[in-house]
């Protein structure tokens, strides 16, 4: 009984492991130095409101993952992986408010082979522990046309 419970102890260690290796969380303000650079795309992954509302980044691909009763959209998967195109090596950032959404959209990426995707944790407004995107002062700008 005592080296069952020590071999699933050590199974639960390595997937938990495992996972965290696979995915990486940066900060807003690296992403902004990395997509400034070009080296990584962003996608925002909020609802058309949120962009109205908070602004979005300059340059960010918009995909909204709920639709307006809050269930994951049909498309949303689709459609993101058509932002990101067949190469499953390409570097991207997800964000959204606070950082559940991008995180979640991180793993359904992953569960479809993309190898290079980020979490940008704290979002675009904070969790309530970190300041986010755009209390860091970092570039935002009006939805205008995106958002129609």
């Amino acid at each position: 009984m005592h080296k069952i419970i020590k071999i699933t102890f050590l199974y639960i260690l390595l997937v938990f492991i495992s996972n965290a290796a696979f995915s990486e969380n940066i900060s807003p303000s690296e992403a902004d130095i990395l997509s400034k650079s070009n080296t990584i795309m962003i996608i925002d992954v909020r609802n058309k409101s949120e962009w109205k509302e908070t602004g979005i980044i300059p340059g960010a691909n918009l995909v909204q993952m709920l639709n307006p009763i809050f269930k994951i959209r049909k498309d949303f998967v689709k459609e993101i992986i058509e932002v990101l195109g067949p190469d499953k090596t390409i570097s991207a950032a997800i964000i959204c408010k606070s950082g559940g959404r991008s995180s979640a959209t991180v793993a359904i990426l992953n569960d479809n082979g993309y190898v290079n995707i980020k979490n940008i944790v704290e979002g675009m407004v904070g969790d309530g522990k970190e300041t986010g995107w755009i209390s860091r002062g970092l570039a935002i700008e009006k939805c205008l046309e995106k958002c129609k």
